[in-house]
């Protein structure tokens, strides 16, 4: 079977099977974030993945995130806690 979409979205279709997070790019992981910030699965992962990179979009990602009305409260938490983590160190 062919899949047509954006590796996000087959990432996102294939769950709970998981990609090897360690090789999937930084820019695949922005646009999980972003794209399914309702749902906590591959979006909280892709959030602490790029967390972990230390990429220079997760604090804008995290600030972002609580901005959203209708995003999923445990990644919303995820989010408060990169906050929190970057302010202490």
């Amino acid at each position: 079977m062919k899949f047509d979409g954006s590796p996000a979205e087959f990432i996102q279709f294939s769950y709970p099977d998981e990609p090897n997070w360690s090789e999937v790019p930084d820019d695949v992981l922005v646009e999980l974030v972003k794209t399914y910030f309702q749902e906590p699965s591959c979006a909280g992962l892709a959030l602490g993945q790029l967390r972990a990179r230390r990429n220079t979009k997760t604090i804008n990602l995290a600030e972002w995130l609580l901005r959203q009305d209708d995003a999923d409260q445990w990644l919303k938490a995820s989010a408060a806690d990169v906050l929190d983590c970057d302010r202490r160190s």
